[in-house]
């Protein structure tokens, strides 16, 4: 009887080994803020008013690709608005050659303040809805989003400089 338990615990350890545990998943490259870019593999900080040719390298060697269009937006309120858009979501702002704000659909982004994009409403922060002629916006510490159609999730998120037309 002592063989046949033995040899039972060895098969249940060798099954076990052959077990694969799910990996967490990789940290976001970068955190967007109210500031600017926090890169999450350096202190050194992408705040607004910085260049823009450095801000899109930068940007690009975070993210491993650069963006798919940079375009000029003359009638923008704000004053004409040149915008580097990612394919995944991300657009960064810029005025007069400077860094002056964000917008985020990436769900794969951080964004301060416990807010990402396709979060569901239930899993956001506490804050305030106000109803806009672009939707359900929100403002929380300088950054703001709209939430989806049906208000069930966060569609896109901002801070800075934007070029929306209420």
């Amino acid at each position: 009887m002592h063989l046949r338990a033995l040899m039972i615990l060895a098969t249940t350890l060798a099954l076990g080994a052959c077990v694969t545990t799910s990996r967490e998943p990789a940290p976001p490259v970068l955190t967007l803020d109210a500031q600017g870019i926090q890169p999450t593999v350096s202190q050194l900080r992408i705040d607004f008013g910085r260049a823009q040719p450095g801000v899109i390298d930068t940007v690009t060697r975070l993210l491993g690709d650069g963006p798919e269009a940079v375009t000029l937006n003359a009638d923008c309120g704000a004053g004409p608005v040149t915008s580097a858009t990612w394919e995944d979501g991300l657009t960064l702002n810029f005025q007069d050659n400077a860094f002056v704000g964000w917008v985020n659909a990436d769900p794969d982004l951080a964004v301060a303040g416990g807010f990402r994009a396709g979060q569901p409403r239930i899993e956001m922060p506490q804050t305030s809805f106000q109803i806009t002629t672009l939707g359900t916006e929100f403002s929380r510490s300088n950054i703001s989003g709209i939430l989806t159609e049906g208000d069930a999730a966060i569609r896109l998120l901002w801070a800075g400089t934007t070029c929306f037309f209420r």
